[in-house]
């Protein structure tokens, strides 16, 4: 667990940990969850936010969270408390720092100050510490371009629609159509900027088969993983974000009969009787090398 982990280019599922609970912060470390957020921020009552860093030192002494990639979520300047998240934790092993309702590139800004000031008393490599950005408001997402893109420490960036729908006075349907347009703005300037668009959480926790639908819709959208509440979640989440074998199947046999063309010379290559056109490869490339990295991450959580 560093932020040099390998891992890091694989969150299909980022499970959110409330900081002051140890039982779950222990339970965490068995979930099969890509990625851990151990929570200071919303999941922490106002006056647990001591005891709270207090268990999250405890469990990153103490808890293998194998290779899995760990990130804490800080409380926002404006709370006071966030100088005192970060600093509470510079000699422990994780990853970086989630921060959420980010804004605009300002918040960024100052979150890499202070991150950097850390890096400096701890005597690490500056840009030790990656930093995932909440975009959970209309100018959060209409900002999405520029906060992607503007510091090399952001790895990946969450959607959080309950925030932003409470702001927008959008409403949850059965379609989930006032959803639609942000999560695609996140997706795209994601994958502008180079890092992973991670989809909001599913607040009905026990609706598994909504869940699904949900994920998939995400999936279909472009992002790279999704936000998690409970190891139920986790499973439904990571299956639907690990490419199956029929999928790799047809990746594979695109692969193939390409290299076969441009070793015949050939302009034309054809699979299954549809034309294979160079996006269609470089989409088959990515799924390949995305299922690769998720079977070394299995191996590795297995040792």
């Amino acid at each position: 667990m560093s932020a040099e982990n390998d891992n890091l280019s694989i969150l299909r599922s980022l499970l959110f940990v409330p900081g002051h609970i140890e039982k779950m912060l222990l339970r965490a470390a068995e979930i099969e969850a890509d990625g851990i957020v151990l929570d200071l921020e919303d999941a922490v009552p106002a006056g647990q936010k001591e005891t709270a860093r207090h268990c999250v030192r405890n469990a990153l002494k103490e808890n293998n969270y194998k290779s899995k990639t760990v990130f804490i979520r800080v409380n926002p300047f404006e709370s006071g408390l966030t100088r005192d998240d970060i600093t509470a934790f510079s000699e422990l092993p994780f990853d970086g720092f989630v921060y959420a309702n980010t804004n605009d590139v300002e918040d960024i800004e100052k979150l890499n100050r202070e991150i950097q000031q850390i890096e400096i008393l701890g005597r690490r490599k500056r840009g030790t510490y990656r930093i995932i950005p909440i975009l959970e408001s209309p100018r959060g997402i209409l900002n999405a371009n520029r906060i992607c893109d503007c510091s090399p420490r952001i790895v990946a960036v969450i959607f959080g629609c309950e925030d932003y729908l409470a702001e927008q006075e959008g409403r949850h349907s059965p379609g989930e159509e006032a959803l639609l347009a942000p999560r695609t703005q996140v997706a795209m300037a994601a994958h502008a900027a180079g890092i992973q668009p991670i989809d909001t959480p599913f607040v009905r926790v026990q609706d598994l088969r909504n869940l699904r639908s949900f994920a998939e819709i995400g999936l279909t959208l472009g992002m790279s993983g999704m936000c998690a509440l409970t190891p139920d979640q986790v499973t439904v989440i990571n299956d639907v974000y690990t490419p199956n074998d029929e999928e790799i199947r047809n990746a594979t046999l695109i692969v193939g009969a390409a290299e076969s063309c441009a070793a015949q010379n050939r302009g034309v290559c054809v699979v299954d009787g549809r034309f294979i056109s160079p996006p269609t490869i470089r989409a088959a490339r990515k799924l390949l090398a995305r299922a690769a990295r998720i079977r070394r991450q299995k191996e590795a959580d297995d040792d």
